[in-house]
């Protein structure tokens, strides 16, 4: 993902706020004027509803705060992922965690989204690349 590349946050596809990377390549997030208006806080502790640029000072979820990192595969889906994009002869190091998030886009089992996505069509994938 190039550096000045952002991530829309969006619950229930309304906008919540924006994902942009710092150059500690840790996740700043900061609410919409208009989620701010009326919406809630996503993350009460660490993202209270105000206007404000939010950065993670721990680094307990590679550079993100604990509600976009939910978002992301597990173990099991993160082996999966990986050997997709091999298969479509991606280089899975050089993907940073927005990247990880925009292929999460909209397929996501939480309650966030994220765009713009990239598809990353699984169309080729077979029962090899799921067992190694």
């Amino acid at each position: 993902m190039k550096a000045d590349r952002y991530l829309k946050v969006l619950y229930q596809g309304r906008l919540a706020g924006t994902l942009a990377l710092t150059p500690e390549k840790k996740a700043a997030f900061e609410y919409a004027d208009e989620w701010l208006k009326d919406g809630f806080s996503i993350s009460p502790f660490s993202l209270p509803l105000k206007k404000q640029v939010f950065i993670p000072q721990k680094d307990y979820f590679h550079g993100l705060f604990g509600v976009f990192a939910d978002s992301l595969p597990d173990a099991w889906g993160n082996i999966l992922l990986n050997r997709l994009l091999k298969k479509k002869g991606i280089n899975a190091d050089q993907m940073d965690i927005l990247d990880r998030l925009a292929i999460v886009g909209s397929s996501g089992m939480g309650a966030l989204t994220y765009q713009p996505e990239i598809q990353v069509a699984a169309d080729t994938l077979e029962q090899s690349d799921l067992t190694g």
